[in-house]
């Protein structure tokens, strides 16, 4: 087992009511800085490996704080043990890189360097995968995920890159969620979780990563809807499939996420991947900060206020609104040069995904040149047309009969 945290030791430096109190808790394993700000605000937790991290970005010293708390919270709950330190450091490493990518895309430019706020993006997955089998592929992953986030919430996104990735979006069922995969990272924070605790021969098959990861999307996407509307969301899979089906999508794959948690009880590593299934799809929304369910009364699903849409375009709790611009397409040169190395920037399949369903494939659904929302309360992509959403319900609804094609263990747990 790897190191553990406790707070044995507490040293503290005390300051005037509201200034800024630093304080180390300390275990014979792992140092732990906080940062206290004003009286009614949060305390920010993150271990001291990575508490000088993002010294020379450009962000106030209070967001850089929330984003490594943001990435460490993170970290924890998609994979709350690991039997290797300097892995799960790297993990959190690049789940700082995503959080601020996720707000300030600005900050993340992957085509143009591998130095990316002062971390080396090829070193630091080369500590998490270098000699597994996903080394390649992971690496691939995560950079197409920087790309498209940091395009998405920076000016680029007015490029054809993402005017033809959002179009891409709304192909089909089974693009959409591998699509989505990338961009929620869940295979990425799987194979994470999974070198992170020293299993590094246990690896899935394509269609067995695209089911888990239809199953973590649906939950997930189910739980942070009315979040990803306030933020005027072009990733949400309830604006494409029919919004109604919420519940029962939800119902359907927390029951198979169940029948795979029995099936594989005698499997550890496995274990891994569906803990991280289990805890990153719903309960995440509850011990993250980065979630407003204290915010909102301990609850979970309360539709969004303009207050919460006008804090998103503040970037509080580190969100991002996509409010539409009605600016037209440019810099499509930039989008054939990052076609050209997609055999490092994208996923396999990505390119070709965005060269076919890059300029819509339905006559009746409704593209633009540009997307955000246009009006509060809605999302930010393709709107589908009603004979495209009865595709969609189709696909949603025979989830059990393919997981159970790619899983057929599933049967053997199941009750007769």
């Amino acid at each position: 087992m790897g190191q553990t945290q406790s707070k044995s030791g507490f040293n503290t430096s005390s300051s005037d009511n509201g200034k800024v109190t630093e304080k180390t808790l300390s275990s014979g394993d792992i140092d732990v800085e906080t940062q206290v700000t004003a009286p009614g605000k949060d305390s920010w937790y993150y271990p001291v490996d990575i508490a000088n991290d993002l010294q020379d970005v450009d962000l106030p010293a209070d967001v850089k704080a929330e984003v490594l708390n943001t990435a460490w919270e993170y970290v924890r709950c998609s994979a709350p043990q690991y039997t290797n330190w300097g892995r799960y450091v790297a993990f959190m490493q690049t789940m700082t890189i995503s959080a601020v990518a996720e707000f300030r895309g600005k900050l993340v430019n992957v085509d143009a360097s591998d130095n990316i706020m002062g971390y080396d993006v090829s070193a630091t997955l080369a500590t998490l995968f270098e000699g597994t089998s996903g080394h390649v592929d992971m690496a691939r992953e995560f950079r197409a995920f920087l790309l498209l986030t940091a395009d998405k919430t920076s000016d680029r996104r007015d490029g054809e890159l993402f005017r033809r990735y959002v179009n891409a979006l709304a192909q089909s069922p089974r693009q959409w969620f591998r699509m989505r995969d990338c961009d929620a990272l869940v295979r990425y924070t799987m194979a994470c979780a999974l070198v992170s605790n020293d299993h590094d021969d246990v690896w899935f098959t394509e269609e067995q990563f695209e089911i888990l990861g239809e199953i973590f999307i649906t939950l997930y996407d189910a739980v942070a809807f009315f979040k990803h509307r306030s933020e005027g969301e072009t990733h949400n899979t309830y604006a494409y499939m029919p919004e109604h089906l919420r519940v029962k999508a939800y119902r359907q794959s927390r029951e198979i996420l169940w029948a795979l948690d029995a099936a594989w009880v005698h499997h550890p590593g496995r274990q891994v991947a569906v803990n991280f299934l289990r805890l990153a799809a719903g309960p995440i929304h509850m011990m993250m900060r980065r979630y407003r369910f204290v915010e909102e009364n301990l609850t979970i699903g309360k539709p969004e206020t303009k207050e919460v849409i006008s804090q998103a375009r503040t970037n509080a709790k580190l969100w991002n609104r996509m409010d539409d611009n009605k600016r037209g397409v440019n810099d499509t040169q930039r989008y054939k040069d990052l076609l050209a190395q997609s055999d490092k920037l994208m996923f396999p399949g990505l390119a070709g995904f965005l060269e076919s369903g890059g300029d819509g494939s339905c006559k009746d659904c409704r593209y633009r040149d540009s997307y955000g929302a246009e009006t509060p309360h809605e999302f930010g992509g393709v709107k589908l047309c009603s004979s495209c959403k009865k595709t969609w319900q189709v696909y949603l609804e025979s989830l059990p009969e393919r997981a159970r094609k790619v899983f057929p263990e599933i049967v053997l747990v199941e009750v007769r």
